[in-house]
């Protein structure tokens, strides 16, 4: 309620108004239906979005704008499903923000604009993702209530996981892409028992660190395309359940491509994506590899090549054509004083290389 007070000062005369401190009443800028983001019920970072006719549309509140400078500000949310807070100035968003969501508002999304800190209190929100607002820090509080399903965060100011995150005992889709991690802890995650996508794309990870013992147990979906990675120990062993996986775009090991491919194939284990061209490094089923040692290429090479020949020597046998020497011999020795010696033998004459493939 405004207060005017008329006061006659030489023939001038005052307004005063009484400043309201009740909540600030959002509304919607613009309501219109969507269709329901795929990602957070089929994990479309690998299987792309549903087909037009198979689609769900809710309808989405978009609220622009919004300016809050105080954590503690009380504030009215329309009562709608899903909110967009689109171009929201918000830098610190903390506990009380999502106590005053309705019951009714299940999704809430943060696009673009200023939201440099978030502690994600007890809320009784299904999914939450947040993209391109500068957002650096994401913690979750100890508090009881939590039925958050998803959480999707694209921020490149985003260095380290989500601290607290494994209290959020109900997610089910973790999707870290596009931010600037380096290090992954997978015990962090421990406790997410019902996590079945955890989607790393598109970071700056050179480790993927698992403690012994750590399991996510229902997890069926892992993506670390685009990063730095040479290996990961134990995968995929820590994910019994898993069925999906994307590698490409890294910079693996060749022997750990070798030894993960044959567990990959054993567990039946269907890998999207693959690399095309890797340049000066080696094709290995899809994954452009290079060996840690250049000794290790040279001398896998000599191999697959012995090999070769032994096939096509064994394939002439069988024909039932007289079996005669070849006139070039292929060796490779390995043994105590010669150390991955690569050789070409003819009958009088043979030629070497000049350095062992051990020396590197």
């Amino acid at each position: 309620m405004c207060l005017i007070l008329w006061i006659s000062i030489s023939g001038i005369c005052l307004l005063l108004f009484s400043v309201s401190t009740g909540a600030v009443e959002l509304s919607c800028s613009i309501v219109h239906s969507l269709p329901i983001g795929s990602e957070r019920y089929v994990f479309n970072a690998m299987h792309g979005t549903p087909v037009r006719s198979q689609q769900r549309y809710e309808e989405v509140c978009i609220i622009a704008s919004v300016k809050l400078n105080s954590t503690n500000a009380e504030v009215s949310f329309p009562k709608h499903q899903y909110i967009e807070l689109f171009y929201a100035s918000i830098p610190i968003i903390g506990p009380d923000l999502f106590r005053q969501l309705g019951e009714a508002t299940l999704n809430l999304e943060l696009r673009k604009g200023n939201v440099s800190e978030l502690l994600f209190g007890s809320s009784k929100l299904n999914h939450l993702k947040i993209s391109e607002t500068g957002l650096s820090r994401f913690v979750v509080l100890e508090e009881y209530e939590f039925n958050l399903q998803t959480l999707v965060i694209h921020e490149r100011l985003i260095t380290v996981l989500p601290a607290n995150v494994n209290l959020l005992r109900e997610l089910r889709l973790l999707d870290l892409s596009g931010c600037s991690l380096t290090i992954v802890d997978l015990s962090q995650l421990s406790g997410l028992r019902s996590l079945s996508g955890l989607v790393l794309a598109d970071n700056q990870l050179s480790t993927v660190e698992v403690s012994a013992g750590v399991e996510l147990p229902a997890l069926s979906k892992f993506d670390v395309q685009q990063n730095e990675l040479s290996r990961i120990d134990r995968f995929p062993e820590m994910f019994p359940a898993l069925t999906h996986t994307r590698l490409m775009q890294n910079r693996w090991d060749c022997e750990w491509v070798s030894e993960v491919r044959d567990k990959i194939w054993r567990k039946n284990i269907t890998v999207l994506g693959m690399d095309f061209r890797c340049g000066r490094r080696i094709n290995n089923g899809g994954l452009c590899c290079t060996y840690a040692h250049p000794f290790q290429a040279r001398l896998a090479i000599a191999k697959a090549m012995l090999s070769v020949l032994d096939e096509l020597s064994a394939g002439a046998s069988n024909d039932g054509t007289q079996s005669i020497d070849p006139p070039i011999t292929f060796k490779v020795f390995e043994n105590e004083t010669v150390d991955g010696v690569i050789g070409v033998e003819t009958q009088h004459v043979g030629i070497y290389l000049q350095n062992p493939i051990g020396v590197v």
